[in-house]
C-alpha cells in the first residue's frame, strides 16, 4: 500500500500540514474524545469506546502503533478499516505527511465519512504537537505523566506535562496524573476556566482482588475487569468518569468495560504473557501486576526501541531467566546492546538473534508452570504475538 512508503519511524513533529489538512476538507462533525499521556492511553481509548457502543453510539478508535496489522489503528465500531480503504486515500501524498500524519488524517476523514457519533483518538507522541492536534474534543484526558521522549519533550517533568496537556482546550479534562505534572495541568485548567477532574479527589479506586476493582466516581461501581493487570484499575476509573461526563447509565457503563478487548496488553496465550510496557514507569506496574499469576519459574523475553531508558527499564525487571532479543523494527536495540547494559545492572542475558529464535528457546526452557513474559516494546509483542497466534491457532 501507498501508506508503507513513507516512513514509520520518522518523527517530524508540527502541526502545520494537519491544519492545511483540516482546512481543506472542513472540521470534522463527530465528538471528539482525546486521550493523551504517558501509560494507559490505548486501554483507556478501548474502555471508553465500548462503554459508547453499548449506549447504542456508532465510534471510531484511532490508536497507535500496531501490533501486527497497520488497519488494527482506524477502527468503527470494532471493525478494522480495509486495505482497499486505506488505498483510496492515496491522494493525501501531496501534504507530504509523515506515517503517523497520514494515518491521522485518513482516521479524521474516514470517521466522518462512516457518520460516527464518536470518535476516540490516542495522542501520538506529546500533545501539543502532535498530529491529532488539531481537533477539537469534547472531553480530553491526560492518563499519567513519566518521563518519556525527552529528545522531543523535554527533560524535566514539568515540560513534559506542559507537552501533554498541550492538547487542553476548552472542554472538560480528566487525569490521573500526580505532583508536579498534576500541578501544571491544574494551572492550565484554571487559567482556561475548564472543568478537571482529577483521579483521588474527583474519583478513585480499590482493587479488592485479582482482576476485581471498586471504582467510587459519582457512583460506586463494582467492576470485574476483562484485561489483566492491577494497573487496569486507573484506566476503568478514568474512563468511568468519563462516561458520566457524557451522561452513560451505570448499567451501560459497566456492560462496556466487561465486553473491552485489548491485545498485547497482558495478554496470555499458552504460557506466554504478552505486554507492551515500554518505560520503566509500565514496566513497574508489570511487575507489580505478575503477583496476580502463579508460576514456579520466570523467563523474561526483553526487547526495546534505541531511545528507550532501557537500562531504567532493565533494573526494574524482577529476578528471571532473562533473554534479550531484536524484533524488525528499525528503532530496535541490538540484543547484544541489551545484554551489555543488563551484565552493567548485574543481570545475564542470553542473547538470540531474533524473535522467533528467543521464542523457541524460551519453550525450550520452560516447564509446564513456568511462565514466559514477553516486554519492552509493542513492536516486538507484535512480531511475537504474530508467531504464536499462528502457533495456538488464535484470532
Amino acid at each position: 500500500m501507498w501508506i508503507d512508503e513513507l516512513k514509520e519511524e520518522k518523527i517530524k513533529l508540527g502541526l502545520e500540514r494537519m491544519q492545511k489538512f483540516i482546512e481543506e476538507i472542513g472540521k470534522p462533525k463527530y465528538n471528539v474524545i482525546h486521550v493523551g499521556g504517558t501509560n494507559g492511553k490505548g486501554s483507556v481509548c478501548q474502555f471508553i469506546a465500548n462503554i459508547l457502543m453499548e449506549d447504542g453510539k456508532k465510534v471510531g478508535v484511532y490508536t497507535s502503533p500496531h501490533l501486527e496489522r497497520v488497519n488494527e489503528r482506524i477502527v468503527v465500531n470494532g471493525d478494522e478499516i480495509k486495505n482497499s480503504e486505506i488505498e483510496s486515500y492515496s491522494h493525501l501524498k501531496k501534504y507530504n505527511f509523515t506515517y503517523f500524519e497520514a494515518l491521522t488524517a485518513i482516521a479524521i476523514d474516514y470517521f466522518q465519512k462512516k457518520q460516527v457519533d464518536y470518535a476516540v483518538f490516542e495522542v501520538g507522541l506529546g500533545g501539543r504537537l502532535d498530529a491529532t492536534n488539531v481537533l477539537q474534543a469534547c472531553i480530553t484526558i491526560i492518563t499519567n505523566v513519566a518521563m518519556e521522549h525527552e529528545n522531543y519533550l523535554g527533560n524535566s517533568i514539568e515540560k513534559i506535562a506542559m507537552e501533554k496537556a498541550g492538547i487542553i482546550k476548552d472542554a472538560p479534562v480528566i487525569t490521573a496524573s500526580k505532583g508536579k505534572a498534576l500541578e501544571v495541568i491544574k494551572g492550565i485548567a484554571k487559567e482556561k476556566d475548564i472543568d478537571l477532574f482529577v483521579s483521588g479527589r474527583d474519583f478513585s479506586y480499590d482493587i479488592i482482588e485479582k482482576n476485581k476493582f471498586l471504582i467510587r466516581a459519582d457512583e460506586e461501581y463494582k467492576i470485574k475487569s476483562p484485561l489483566q493487570g492491577k494497573f487496569q484499575a486507573e484506566n476503568i476509573a478514568i474512563a468511568i468518569k468519563c462516561a458520566e461526563i457524557l451522561g452513560i447509565e451505570k448499567e451501560k457503563i459497566v456492560k462496556g468495560i466487561e465486553k473491552t478487548e485489548w491485545r498485547g496488553r497482558m495478554e496470555k496465550i499458552g504460557n506466554f504473557l504478552l505486554d507492551g510496557c515500554h518505560n520503566p514507569h509500565a514496566i513497574k506496574a508489570f511487575v507489580d501486576s505478575l503477583g496476580d499469576f502463579s508460576y514456579n519459574k520466570l523467563i523474561i523475553i526483553f526487547g526495546a526501541m534505541k531511545d528507550k531508558k532501557v537500562d531504567k527499564m532493565i533494573e526494574l525487571l524482577p529476578n528471571a531467566t532473562y533473554i534479550a532479543t531484536q524484533c524488525k523494527a528499525e528503532r530496535a536495540m541490538p540484543a547484544e546492546k541489551i545484554a551489555e547494559i543488563g551484565e552493567k545492572k548485574g543481570k545475564r542475558f542470553i542473547v538470540t538473534k531474533d524473535v522467533e529464535e528467543s521464542l523457541e528457546l524460551a519453550r525450550k526452557m520452560a516447564g509446564k508452570n513456568d511462565l514466559i513474559c514477553i516486554i519492552g516494546s509493542l513492536y516486538l509483542v507484535g512480531e511475537a504475538r504474530k508467531i504464536l497466534r499462528e502457533q495456538y491457532e488464535i484470532a
